[in-house]
This record gives C-alpha cells, sequence and structure tokens, in this order.
C-alpha cells in the first residue's frame, strides 16, 4: 500500500506531480454506489470513506483513464462554481485518497483501466432511495459450540447448533458478502476457533476484499493457533474480559479463564496483532471498569469496548444478579468520561447505550448513513445484520427471534432487499414509540430512540421505552464524585 508522498512502483513523489499526471485507486479498494454518493473502503485499514455524490464521481474518475487536469474538467461541466472551488475540491479529494492509502499516481495512462465493478446506478435498491444497497457489517456466529458457559450468553452456546453451515455453504456466502460489498465481516461464536474449518473460513475471506475481525474467549489461543494467523489478514482480534480474576471465572463458568485470556492477549500483542478487550458490563463487574481499563492499556490493547448487559439467551435466567438500572448506566457513563480523560490517547475507550446526549458532550452521529430524524432505531436491519450458525438471517446478535431470512432458500441480497423483518426495523418512527421515550425532545434529534434490542428482552415489546435511558434521574448533568463507580 502506497500514501501521500510514498513511492509507487509506477507512481510519483508529491512533489513531482502536475495536471497531467493520472491519480489511480488502487485495486484492493472497494467502491460501492449509494443513494448519498457512495464508499470507498480499505480492507487493510477501516473505517470506510463516506463518499457526497460528486466526491464519489472523483473517486471513480480515478481509474487510470484520466489524468488529474481531465477529471477537473469533468467536474467543472457539472458543477457551476468557480475554478478555483473545483480545483481545491478535486485536490483535496484525491489527496484524502492518497492519505489513507487508496490511490497512488503515474506520470502515464493505464493500458487497461481501473475496473471498479457493479459501481453503476442498476436499480437494484428496491426498498427506496434512503436505504444502503448492503451492510456495511455483519456479525456472523459462525459456530454455536463453545468451552464456556458464561451467564450473560445472547445465544445459550455450548452446543452444536443443529444443521450449521458447512465449510462450502459458509465460503458461498463469504462470496455474497463480497458480491454485496460488504465492508467487515465480525467472526463470532459460540467460540470461533472450536470450529474445525475456521481457519480455512478464515484465509478464505482474506483473499476477499473484506475486512476480518475475530471475537474469542481468548481460552484457545497459544503460539500454535497464532502462527496459523500468517496468512490471514486479521484487522484485529476482540478477546472478552468480563471483570478481574475471580468475578471474571464466575461469570464465564470456567476457573483460569481470566488468566488464560490475559494471556491470549499477551501473546497476540507479542505477535503484532491489533488486540480490543471487550467487556459486558454487569451489575457485578460495574465497579471494576476503571481498573479494568488499566489493565488494558498496560496489556498493550488498542482499544477497549463495552456493552450493556441484555438479559438474551442465557442471560435471561441471570437477570437479577447482572441486570443495570437506569441509575447505574448514568453513573458508568460520567465513570467512562473521567476515565477517557485520565488515559488520552493511550487507548480507544468504545462504549455503546450510554446516551452521550444526556450527559452534554453528545456529537452528531449518522447511525444509518442518513440524515432524515423521522427515522428511529439502529444499524441493526439498516446498516448492519446477524448471521446464524445455520445461515438464518436477524437484525443484530440480540434480536434473533426476527428472522429476516434464511440463506438456504433466498439470496443474501434478496433478504436485505426485500425481508418484511428489516422493513419493520427500517421504519420505525417516533410516533411508533411508548413510554418515555414518546414525546421526548432528545428523539429524531439526537436521540434515535434507545436500544430497540433492550426494550423488547426487557418487555417483550420491540416499542417499548428503552428501559436504561436514565433521563428522568436527577441531575442529569452532575454525578458526585461518591455516586461514581
Amino acid at each position: 500500500m502506497n500514501g501521500l508522498g510514498e513511492k509507487h512502483p509506477s507512481g510519483l513523489f508529491e512533489k513531482e506531480r502536475n495536471e497531467s499526471n493520472v491519480p489511480i485507486i488502487h485495486s484492493f479498494m472497494v467502491l460501492r454506489k449509494e443513494y448519498f454518493g457512495g464508499y470507498v473502503f480499505n480492507p487493510y485499514i477501516p473505517p470506510e470513506i463516506r463518499l457526497d455524490h460528486i466526491r464519489f464521481k472523483i473517486a471513480t474518475l480515478c481509474d487510470g483513464k484520466h489524468t488529474l487536469g481531465e477529471i477537473k474538467k469533468i467536474i467543472r461541466n457539472d458543477l457551476t462554481h468557480t475554478r478555483k472551488y473545483i480545483d481545491l475540491l478535486v485536490d483535496g479529494t484525491i489527496n484524502s485518497f492518497n492519505k489513507c492509502f487508496a490511490a497512488y499516481w503515474r506520470k502515464e495512462k493505464l493500458k487497461r483501466p481501473r475496473g471498479f465493478g457493479h459501481i453503476e446506478d442498476d436499480g437494484s435498491n428496491i426498498r427506496g432511495n434512503r436505504q444502503l444497497s448492503a451492510p456495511i457489517f455483519v456479525i456472523w456466529e459462525i459456530t454455536g459450540r463453545c468451552n464456556l458457559r458464561c451467564k450473560h450468553c445472547l445465544s445459550d452456546s455450548g452446543k452444536l447448533c443443529p444443521d450449521e453451515l458447512s465449510t462450502q455453504e459458509a465460503k458461498k456466502l463469504i462470496d455474497a458478502l463480497e458480491m454485496m460489498k460488504v465492508f467487515n465481516i465480525s467472526f463470532s461464536g459460540g467460540e470461533p476457533l472450536i470450529r474445525p474449518d475456521i481457519f480455512e473460513l478464515l484465509e478464505y475471506s482474506s483473499h476477499k476484499k473484506i475486512g476480518i475481525e475475530l471475537l474469542t474467549n481468548g481460552t484457545l489461543i497459544t503460539k500454535e493457533i497464532i502462527g496459523r494467523f500468517e496468512n490471514i489478514n486479521l484487522f484485529n482480534v476482540q478477546v472478552s474480559i468480563d471483570g478481574i480474576g475471580k468475578t471474571h471465572d464466575n461469570f464465564r463458568g470456567i476457573n483460569g479463564s481470566y488468566e488464560r485470556a490475559v494471556k491470549a492477549i499477551k501473546l497476540l500483542r507479542d505477535a503484532n496483532y491489533e488486540v480490543v478487550i471487550s467487556s459486558a458490563v454487569t451489575k457485578q463487574n460495574i465497579s471494576q471498569i476503571p481498573e479494568m481499563i488499566d489493565i488494558a492499556v498496560d496489556l498493550g490493547a488498542s482499544a477497549y469496548k463495552t456493552t450493556l448487559f441484555m438479559p438474551a439467551g442465557r442471560g435471561k435466567s441471570n437477570v437479577d444478579g447482572l441486570v443495570l438500572t437506569p441509575e447505574d448506566a448514568k453513573k458508568f457513563a460520567f465513570m467512562l468520561i473521567d476515565k477517557k480523560k485520565e488515559v488520552g490517547d493511550k487507548i480507544i475507550i468504545n462504549n455503546e447505550v450510554i446516551y452521550p446526549w444526556l450527559t452534554g458532550i453528545a456529537e452528531n452521529s449518522d447511525l444509518f448513513g442518513i440524515e432524515d430524524s423521522s427515522r428511529i432505531g439502529c444499524t441493526a436491519g439498516n446498516s448492519s445484520l446477524y448471521i446464524v450458525p445455520d445461515g438464518k438471517i436477524a437484525p443484530c446478535p440480540f434480536l434473533r427471534e426476527f428472522e429476516a431470512g434464511d440463506i438456504r432458500k433466498e439470496s443474501l441480497k434478496e433478504i436485505w432487499d426485500s425481508s418484511p423483518t428489516f422493513d419493520v426495523f427500517r421504519n420505525v418512527t417516533c410516533g411508533d414509540l411508548k413510554g418515555k421515550c414518546n414525546g421526548c425532545e432528545y428523539l429524531g434529534a439526537s436521540c434515535y430512540g434507545g436500544c430497540r434490542a433492550a426494550a423488547f428482552a426487557h418487555t417483550g415489546d420491540l416499542y417499548a421505552e428503552d428501559p436504561l435511558c436514565w433521563k428522568h434521574t436527577a441531575n442529569m448533568s452532575q454525578v458526585s464524585e461518591k455516586d461514581t463507580y
């Protein structure tokens, strides 16, 4: 990969470039057209880059048959702006590609221009002009088998699921994901390393233009296992740690699982793999999260990720000892804010469902890849989906009851475009929500209705209020030091 100012075998240094030179998108890049313009994606350096219509057109013109000057001339014919504005627009857009290693330069045009494959508007987006043509990412429960008995397990894993996809069926699904231009696959379980053909499937995926993430409990990772990753393009490995020492062991159901997970992280870091540590936040471990972040920093993890406990799967039978209250969620939110300030850039702290709009530090976000405040919900069925071991499709891991399709009966593309189940999640509106979510001033502005999966898991009603939103608790803008964890 070659970036700005870096020499490509047939490339140019920045200072050597002029308008007779040819900017070219690398062959490993993915260009995906969408209703708003499109995406440019580097499978080696996620995330995807979202572009408006004119910038996406500039990307498609970096195909090896247009000089920089020719690209500017084409864009000038499309816009009524000044020549100076067009020059800045085109130069800035292409430079942004260089900086993320998406493009390089030549003095001469390619004899065979770059083909980006299926970027024309072919009318395949049949569900309306505000729906993505494909998921941005998928979470794939590759097997139901697991060597642990975690109290919160959303899939109640431990046994081989009946009729799990065969190796060839799994490869065919990987082909479909690449054809649809899905950007990322998270291979999860169960425990994915238990599946006998997991390395074959990971290596097969590595030959596709798709980013790969492996989600594991870490207990099976050894030097020998890491050696088998050598030919696999893993963007990162996510290891779950749900408490310190015995807290983790009790939660995971196996003594020694904490030490084995920590050892796995050390082995992965010694082999220069990016590691993300993830924690399910519960009543039992919430007070340990600050120390766990410190441990993640010491272990060299690149990121620390938290999700709030959801009473799904095996978690339904452990609700009383694990479930958080809105007050817990509030304290946790402010604790994470303080911890982020403390650790600075030592580690990325990714937190889900802590309601940043209630802390006064909310940033504008675009959960769907849209800017339509009438749309309510999250990424489920809008920019992501979940794959069950037997090939059934659901909106997200916590909503597997809402089956959207079965890849053994129809194509993934057909399911994505036409599933009535996905329509449900794509068409939730402000007026559909109940309880404290109904009529909330944040709804459709900074809040997209909270977590529909949490509402369903706690009440059985997809449209119920988000049970962990802490808007109604006192002193929203401030939590005293004695109240924090």
